[in-house]
């Protein structure tokens, strides 16, 4: 018998998941994420979506990886929200795209360019793909208190990992893109049309402008570290949003 409220491809239902959710592409990340709550569970693993539910210093939150890309992460919030969730960090992996910005650093992405296929249709192009403030400010503020230099801006979504296109490449650069990755527009874009609020942090793990590039072992390496400043930014951010979301419930 089906359970009422059954999502296909997350294979959960209403209270499965916390309203906090941590959007890891790896489902090994998702693993590993769940290494840092208290009594995690697994809810369900289907296809590339591995869902774990806890608490992190007492806050009900979840973690579903989406996989690689944009329409599998879209299907990820799209059903995550429908059974309950409205608040998301994404926690990736991304390519540097300005030459100082380290292997192995973490940057808080504040909106996207859309080169992407699948936010196009949610809303037309000429529609922003932003971060949400509040999710970023809380992700900057934990990223103070950790002691990160604070690395934010713009992401660069793209689709086609193995193509590059030298002329748009430069052109961001120039304009201050910090990293290429190849969910967070989808990601902003269908939570903005859902009414949700998204957010996100990754890590790098490469650079395409390093005149020397290191070996994959090295890179695997630096990016070890920033994955775990990362998981780390993130759920205290959580539990800033949690504090904040406290403090105006009072308030009323």
């Amino acid at each position: 018998m089906t359970q009422p409220g059954l999502q296909k491809h997350i294979r959960c239902v209403p209270g499965d998941v916390g309203r906090y959710v941590l959007l890891p592409g790896d489902p090994a990340r998702s693993r590993r994420i769940a290494e840092y709550f208290e009594n995690p569970r697994l809810v369900a693993e289907n296809r590339e979506y591995t869902v774990f539910t806890g608490t992190f210093h007492g806050i009900p939150v979840s973690v579903c990886s989406t996989g690689i890309g944009g329409p599998s992460a879209s299907i990820a919030i799209e059903e995550l929200i429908k059974v309950g969730a409205d608040t998301f960090i994404r926690v990736g992996s991304a390519g540097a795209r300005q030459e100082y910005l380290p292997i192995g650093d973490v940057v808080v992405v504040t909106g996207a360019y859309r080169g992407e296929g699948t936010s196009q249709a949610y809303l037309p192009v000429q529609f922003p793909a932003i971060a949400d403030l509040e999710v970023t400010n809380a992700l900057l503020a934990a990223a103070r208190e950790q002691g990160e230099k604070g690395y934010h801006g713009l992401s660069f979504t793209r689709d086609a990992y193995y193509v590059q296109d030298k002329e748009l490449n430069e052109k961001l650069k120039t304009a201050g893109v910090m990293v290429s990755e190849n969910e967070c527009a989808t990601l902003f874009v269908v939570a903005s049309a859902r009414r949700a609020r998204c957010g996100a942090i990754v890590g790098t793990d490469s650079n395409i402008w390093l005149a020397e590039q290191p070996a994959l072992e090295e890179k695997d390496r630096l990016f070890k570290i920033a994955e775990r400043k990362e998981i780390l930014i993130a759920l205290r951010a959580i539990e800033l949003l949690a504090s904040a979301g406290a403090a105006s419930a009072q308030g009323r």
